[in-house]
């Protein structure tokens, strides 16, 4: 009997659970879009996971909202983005999404004037503060031309280092909005070059009747495919010609382009693959990213070089609390074909952003290298300001700012066969770490100051910036 009893309430408590469970969700039955004057609505919806007819269950609003949001700023098309339920109906199991937006600043007219080094700290401590050192011109980013995500770059630069650059890319030909077609085209030149690595610092000449020593031209097509939210597909074809003045074949560095060559043209062949399911991709606060590059340089049109390298990188971010991150970051890359790089080829660590903390002032040329960076980062403070009294641009009347607290550990390895008889850090573990101040504004802009310490006893103060687009 009293099993019996047992199992009648335990029956009655399952039914209740189950009824209480399924009186918690509601379907999708519209969304609507608010405050999206330039952007046309495809374009958002493109890039959320709640859509007309989707179920939504109470206990997964905040969370489920909050990564829809961060979905849409990593756009880099708007600087607020709210999301909220309209005509919750639990009888009718029924409700509408109210997305209120507040776009960007799309169109960025401004006049160059920036450092031709890596970065501020090797102009600062290397180049002596230089002004010598430094580009002037013209640049005009639309990152929103015609409303559908399309993006147009022009830059005519002078300085020191001459530039002109064309640039265009529709991210959506289709109507499933899956493939999208981008092109670029630029030409560079340099009265300075850097010629060779020594002790793991680049060594730069000028002639004194300050002839061209360096020039470069590139144009490059690719085609984009989106299958699906979190997969992303590139396939690129590029042309490069590159030349140097004989001087530099012959009297500084006889490898630049290997045997005394003065000029080399070549065509690349690339792929690329990324699984992204990060939560706010620009400044990722949790989620992963895994991805795969693969890249044949010189595919038998001229043969005047060849070579075939792969990258493979992973980043995962967890969010341990409200205001607690931890990150990591890892990349991997090799040259699998065997044999001696031209020195202009043979990048390794240091560049494009592949740094180890407080190796800022260091390159590290290598075939292939390993790097790994942690990051702790608390999130101090996330406000929203409302700039309506000061800011006339409708656009920056809300200013979002974000400061985090942040620990960094680097690691990092250079495999370098060849150029390795004058520069220390290669072929060796190096790691690098220290604390830090990111801010972020308008989910836009970020500035990093990063107080770094390294294995040879130095220590410093490392400054970086970066946009979303």
């Amino acid at each position: 009997m009293h099993f019996k009893t047992f199992l009648f309430f335990f029956s009655c408590l399952f039914v209740t659970s189950a009824a209480s469970t399924q009186s918690s969700y509601s379907v999708i039955h519209l969304v609507d879009l608010v405050g999206n004057k330039k952007t046309k609505d495809r374009i958002i919806i493109r890039e959320l996971d709640l859509l007309p007819g989707d179920t939504l269950f109470s206990d997964q609003i905040t969370d489920r909202f909050l990564e829809n949001e961060k979905r849409i700023l990593s756009t880099g098309l708007f600087t607020d983005v709210s999301i909220n339920v309209k005509d919750w109906d639990a009888d009718l199991h029924s409700c509408s999404i109210e997305i209120v937006l507040q776009e960007n600043w799309y169109i960025y007219p401004n006049i160059i004037f920036e450092l031709a080094d890596r970065n501020f700290n090797v102009w600062w401590n290397e180049q002596n503060k230089s002004l010598d050192r430094v580009n002037y011109g013209f640049r005009l980013n639309h990152i929103n031309l015609t409303g559908q995500r399309d993006r147009l770059k022009l830059v005519t630069q002078f300085g020191y280092t001459k530039k002109f650059e064309l640039e265009y890319s529709y991210p959506y030909l289709n109507d499933a909005q899956t493939l999208g077609i981008a092109s670029n085209v630029v030409y560079s030149e340099n009265r300075e070059i850097g010629y060779i690595t020594e002790a793991n610092k680049t060594l730069f000449h000028q002639e004194d009747d300050e002839r061209v020593l360096l020039r470069r031209f590139r144009a490059s097509t690719w085609l984009n495919y989106r299958p699906s939210l979190f997969q992303f597909h590139r396939v690129k074809i590029e042309y490069h010609r590159n030349g140097i003045d004989p001087f530099v074949a012959q009297e500084l560095n006889p490898d630049y382009f290997l045997d005394e060559v003065e000029a080399i043209r070549f065509f690349t062949l690339e792929y690329d693959f990324t699984y992204d399911q990060r939560i706010f991709s620009f400044y990722p606060e949790g989620g992963f990213l895994a991805g795969i590059n693969v890249k044949k340089e010189g595919i038998g049109i001229f043969n005047e070089y060849n070579n075939l390298i792969v990258e493979l990188r992973g980043e995962y971010y967890a969010n341990v609390k409200s205001k607690l991150i931890i990150a990591n970051q890892i990349k991997l890359n090799t040259n699998l074909f065997r044999r001696q790089v031209a020195f202009a080829n043979n990048t390794g660590l240091g560049y494009n952003g592949n740094i180890v903390s407080g190796y800022e002032l260091y390159v590290i040329d290598g075939t292939d290298f390993i790097l790994n960076k942690s990051s702790l980062r608390f999130k101090a403070i996330d406000h929203l300001f409302n700039l309506n009294n000061v800011m006339p641009l409708r656009q920056f009347k809300l200013m979002n700012l974000k400061l985090y607290l942040t620990f960094n550990l680097d690691t990092g390895y250079v495999n370098e066969p060849t150029y390795r008889e004058t520069n220390f850090l290669n072929n060796q573990w190096i790691v690098g770490y220290g604390p830090g101040i990111d801010f972020l504004l308008f989910n836009t802009y970020l500035f990093s100051f990063e107080y770094s310490f390294n294995e040879l006893g130095e220590s410093g103060l490392f400054f970086s910036n970066r946009v979303s687009f």
